[in-house]
């Protein structure tokens, strides 16, 4: 075995063992753009424009708010915005590369024979053991072993093959 197949190989085992912990950051990615947590305009402004209180030493009745809070606090309104715009940006930047990674690994895995892409599931998805494995598919041991390892190869077959277009 090459340097360079070596090293793809080592690249492809390592997509299959984050596989899952890829996964998870995927929900949570889709969650945080579902569920952003973020102040909305109206608290802003109302926290910042009616900040003064009777009795805080300011020349200003109450319900008075002057131009400048005002303006300080529209000006902050716009900076959340801002803000809030820029971290979307940055999740859904990681987000679209998570996810290409991961449909691509899903999809090479449905290419492979039914055996072959069950047995990486069994090893990577589902994390079970040499032995567990051997039981669920009643093969011998070395039939298992052979199976991984003609499904890693077939893998790294594709990436390899992918990757001279890049």
């Amino acid at each position: 075995m090459n340097n360079e197949n070596n090293d793809m190989r080592v690249y492809v085992v390592n997509l299959l063992e984050t596989s899952q912990e890829r996964k998870r950051k995927i929900a949570l990615l889709h969650y945080e753009l579902e569920h952003p947590a973020r102040t909305s305009e109206d608290e802003m402004i109302s926290a910042m424009a009616l900040g003064h209180g009777a009795g805080s030493g300011s020349s200003h009745s109450d319900g008075h708010i002057s131009d400048k809070t005002l303006y300080i606090a529209l000006n902050y309104q716009n900076r959340a915005d801002k803000l809030n715009a820029d971290i979307k940006q940055e999740i859904v930047v990681q987000l679209v590369e998570l996810e290409r990674e991961q449909k691509r690994l899903d999809y090479y895995i449905s290419l492979l024979n039914e055996r072959q892409a069950k047995a990486i599931q069994f090893f990577y998805e589902k994390e079970l053991t040499q032995g567990e494995v051997k039981k669920l598919m009643g093969l011998s041991a070395k039939t298992v072993r052979k199976l991984k390892k003609e499904a890693l190869d077939a893998l790294v077959v594709m990436y390899e093959f992918i990757s001279d277009f890049s």
